[in-house]
């Protein structure tokens, strides 16, 4: 993720619990690495934003800062936190101002990243993202074009070039095994699980907006033969003048291929539990306490069901394999893009456009064909 996609979320981005840069102590949970350790830091909360941030933020109400706050995922905070908490600690172990560092210390501390702790050309840049963004508000843009910095990632490009990208599973194969599989429509798990799996299979859209799919009257729609759902707002792509579109799955005679039959078994088997988490996503918990389903759950369902395909795997695996197979179909780009809901053909092309594996069978073209963006 490059720092200018990072710098402008900064503008809007900040939670100011604690206006101040942080002076890491030294911690003897640090593993020899130099990575941060995964406890007793007292660096490692929730306001990761706001540190470097201080004076940019001072006058700033509560109010102000809520809304400031509020542009951050968890999910994002997450991943920041990590390069964030890193950096931290190799400022600690070189005496360096981790709130005010100048380009040839940022391009020191990406230079140790790769050299000494291994990590790719694209967790660097996430790092320089991370650091450029955090560190000082002001001076994001500067240190991201320091002509040091610029040059030691140039330099890290070239030791190792970005290797072809292997090919992915066939689709063919899950859906020739969806169709044979053996799913008692009582079982809470394995109804939850095939549907999950079905929809991403029909669709390729990511893991995370199958969260944002809801039953209530406002998101869903039951036709005869169709289901259109609405997604909540929160996807990866949603924001003020862009919202993911919806979907629209169609019924077909095979039961095993069929969303909307499987949708249908969703609602009624999660209806209980919907009502205790007092939620109306289309997938809530299956244990303990009732509450909308997070996708680290859903990836799991999925995951059980590709495994038990033959298919070794992760959950995300689905996106790019859907894509790419419905490249080999001759879909028009412009259809893969809307299908997806991926904004930029770049991203498509760079990350997930793949050689599909060959397969026995061959009906994912119909499979697909279940699935219809909307707007």
């Amino acid at each position: 993720m490059g720092s200018r996609v990072l710098a402008r979320r900064s503008e809007d981005s900040s939670d100011s619990s604690s206006l101040h840069c942080p002076q890491p102590e030294p911690q003897s949970g640090r593993s020899s690495d130099g990575s941060p350790p995964t406890s007793g830091s007292r660096n490692d909360t929730g306001d990761m934003e706001s540190w470097g941030w201080s004076g940019s933020l001072i006058g700033w109400n509560e109010a102000q800062l809520k809304l400031l706050r509020s542009a951050w995922r968890p999910s994002t905070r997450k991943v920041y936190k990590v390069a964030w908490n890193r950096w931290l600690y190799w400022c600690q172990k070189h005496d360096v101002d981790p709130c005010r560092p100048t380009g040839s210390t940022v391009a020191r501390f990406l230079a140790d990243l790769h050299l000494v702790h291994k990590l790719s050309y694209n967790t660097v840049l996430l790092h320089k993202s991370v650091v450029a963004t955090l560190s000082n508000v002001e001076n994001a843009g500067l240190l991201s074009s320091h002509i040091l910095v610029k040059n030691v990632l140039k330099s890290i490009a070239l030791r190792k070039p970005v290797a072809p990208k292997p090919p992915i599973w066939n689709i063919d194969s899950l859906s020739s095994f969806l169709q044979h599989r053996k799913v008692s429509k009582e079982n809470v798990f394995a109804t939850c699980s095939h549907t999950a799996t079905l929809l991403l299979l029909c669709s390729g859209r990511r893991v995370h907006d199958l969260t944002l799919l809801a039953v209530d009257p406002d998101h869903f729609t039951d036709s005869n033969d169709s289901i259109v759902l609405w997604p909540i707002f929160g996807s990866k792509t949603d924001n003020a003048t862009y919202r993911q579109s919806g979907w629209k799955l169609f019924s077909t005679d095979t039961k095993n291929l069929d969303p909307v039959y499987w949708i249908r078994q969703t609602v009624s088997i999660l209806d209980s539990r919907r009502k205790l988490a007092k939620c109306n996503n289309l997938f809530v918990n299956i244990r303990g306490q009732s509450k909308a389903a997070s996708r680290t759950v859903i990836a799991g369902w999925v995951k059980s069901v590709l495994t038990e395909a033959g298919i070794l795997s992760s959950a995300g695996s689905l996106r790019s394999a859907v894509a790419s197979k419905n490249w080999d179909n001759n879909y028009p780009l412009d259809e893969i893009l809307a299908r997806g809901n991926w904004r930029s053909s770049n991203t498509f092309s760079r990350f997930y456009k793949r050689e599909v594996m060959p397969a026995s069978v061959s009906n994912s073209n119909s499979i697909t064909r279940l699935f219809n963006p909307v707007k």
